[in-house]
């Protein structure tokens, strides 16, 4: 019996201990894990990942340490932490890979901020620096524009995220090669125009004794934000916090901008616009970069605006956001300031070129059966043949002989240069014109049959249009919908400017529809003020 009662005891007591234990468990488990900053504070160090073969980013110096600019902003954030640095060496393979085990704390590498990296790491927010696509080309190879690169040889180096959608956005013909050193040797040989590349990379390029005297003329495509990057268990945490108020300062301060100086990299339009947009005051006099109070957040229009949500922002922005995300109708036009702006500007484009192409087609239509009907047998001869031959030419291959043909001897022979907008609308108006001649002669011979005095002239011109009202009218619409054509050689209108928004977001599908509507509405609209013009003749005719 006694034996039994200390067996219970003893069982009691277990359990007790156990429930002791227990508790303290789960209170231990309840506590906060010390987070990064922590352990940086308390061993003294900071340790950076940073790249050894991006100069002048990341290299090694003649003693083999590292250096550059990230290596200088690296040492900074040490300084601010009031911690000593240690550099490691990372690649682009295995930055992330090094963050995520735990052995290094932050990679200052190189890395673009996209929505894909944010999924397996913190990408702390503002961006230091930032890179897109451009061109090293050989001294004076009168590149100006991008669009003096369509149908021309370009070299590209292959695995470049912005291979494809380039040589979509500007007809680019390229040629691929496997690495850089195979890239900079076609390039020095002669067998492309220029070299399609990352900005900064060109950089160091250009630091290449071969290519000293080689340059970037042509403003970069595609920008995409660095961002120093921590482990994904850091978001939120002091130390993404107090790394993202240092780059905020660095900004501001202008601090990147003079080791941008310091290290003779090429000036960043990036750094400027950070600059000014981190320094920009509200109307009330407080900045307008500053944290929620609340949410500890910067503002929207301070952050990534290729990653926000539509919980981020209000108005129309969050209207196209939530589109996007409830359905995946990634409508940018109606979220995104700058494709917004850039479709207008090609909606704005368009609307000229309608008007221009209708004035120019019915100006070489017009002009074109008034000399036919000078009373000059060889002149006569002279504009019906050429108006054949204009009708039976397809308007693109006209596009293409000027521009590309014409254009390229001239180019070569006296330096002249056309603008693209103006080669289109003549053209078309010539295209378009010519079909107009053909209708106006029909026209005038039907009159002749009904008087045999008429002669065309500019008093009878309008008695002409009347009776060949129809096919002219059919004409000029159709000139309307061939305005699309003038994005082969780089107008920018609305063709051109749907593809390349395509082009940056891959929402191929919806910017097809929405091009397919906006043409749609244009074409109706010039049919209504047909349909209307062609009432008022009528009425016109009858008095």
């Amino acid at each position: 019996m006694a034996r039994g009662r200390l067996f219970l005891a003893s069982c009691l007591l277990a359990l007790i201990a156990l429930g002791a234990g227990g508790n303290a468990l789960a209170t231990a488990s309840q506590r906060p894990a010390a987070d990064r900053l922590d352990l940086i504070e308390k061993r003294g160090l900071l340790i950076a990942g940073v790249k050894s073969d991006y100069p002048p980013f990341g290299m090694r110096d003649a003693e083999g340490r590292l250096i550059g600019f990230e290596a200088d902003l690296a040492a900074e954030l040490a300084r601010r932490l009031g911690v000593r640095l240690q550099l490691v060496a990372v690649t682009s393979t295995n930055r992330l890979q090094k963050l995520e085990e735990g052995a290094i704390d932050v990679v200052v590498a190189t890395l673009g901020d996209t929505a894909q990296r944010r999924q397996i790491a913190t990408l702390v927010e503002p961006g230091y620096y930032a890179s897109g696509a451009t061109v090293v080309a050989p001294p004076n190879s009168h590149l100006s524009t991008w669009a003096d690169l369509r149908g021309k040889k370009v070299c590209a180096t292959q695995g470049a995220y912005f291979n494809r959608p380039m040589a979509q956005r500007f007809l680019l013909e390229l040629q691929v090669f496997n690495g850089t050193r195979d890239t900079r040797l076609a390039l020095r040989d002669g067998r492309c125009v220029a070299w399609l590349y990352d900005d900064t990379g060109i950089l160091g390029i250009l630091a290449d004794a071969e290519l000293a005297n080689y340059e970037t003329p042509l403003p970069s495509m595609m920008i995409s934000p660095w961002a120093i990057a921590l482990a994904a268990s850091e978001r939120g945490s002091r130390l993404e916090h107090a790394i993202s108020d240092t780059v905020a300062d660095w900004h501001r301060s202008g601090w990147l901008i003079a080791s941008e100086r310091h290290w003779a990299i090429k000036p960043s339009q990036f750094l400027v616009d950070m600059r000014e947009l981190w320094t920009r005051q509200q109307p009330d006099g407080r900045p307008l970069c500053a944290r929620d109070a609340g949410t500890k957040q910067w503002p929207a229009a301070c952050r990534n605006k290729q990653l926000l949500s539509s919980a981020d922002v209000d108005g129309i922005q969050r209207l196209g956001l939530m589109l996007k995300e409830q359905s995946g109708f990634d409508l940018s036009i109606i979220h995104d300031a700058y494709d917004r702006k850039l479709f207008l500007h090609g909606l704005w484009m368009t609307l000229q070129l309608m008007l221009a192409c209708i004035t120019g087609s019915l100006t070489v239509g017009c002009l074109g059966a008034l000399a036919a009907e000078a009373g000059l047998p060889l002149l006569r001869g002279l504009v019906r043949f050429s108006a054949a031959l204009g009708r039976m030419t397809p308007p693109l291959l006209l596009i293409y002989l000027v521009f590309f043909g014409i254009g390229h001897v001239v180019v070569s022979r006296f330096g002249w240069t056309f603008d693209g907008a103006a080669i289109a609308i003549v053209c078309l108006s010539v295209y378009t014109g010519c079909a107009i001649v053909a209708a106006l002669l029909d026209a005038v011979a039907v009159l002749k049959g009904q008087q045999a005095s008429f002669r065309l002239g500019w008093r009878t011109l309008a008695a002409a249009l009347r009776l060949a009202y129809t096919p002219v009218v059919a004409s000029l619409i159709n000139v309307v919908k061939a305005t699309g054509m003038a994005s082969v050689i780089a107008v920018p209108e609305l063709v051109s400017a749907a593809t390349a928004i395509v082009a940056e977001r891959g929402n191929a599908a919806v910017m097809m529809n929405v091009l397919m509507i906006s043409y749609f509405l244009l074409v109706l609209a010039v049919v209504q003020f047909f349909n209307y013009l062609e009432r008022r003749v009528l009425q016109h005719g009858r008095h």
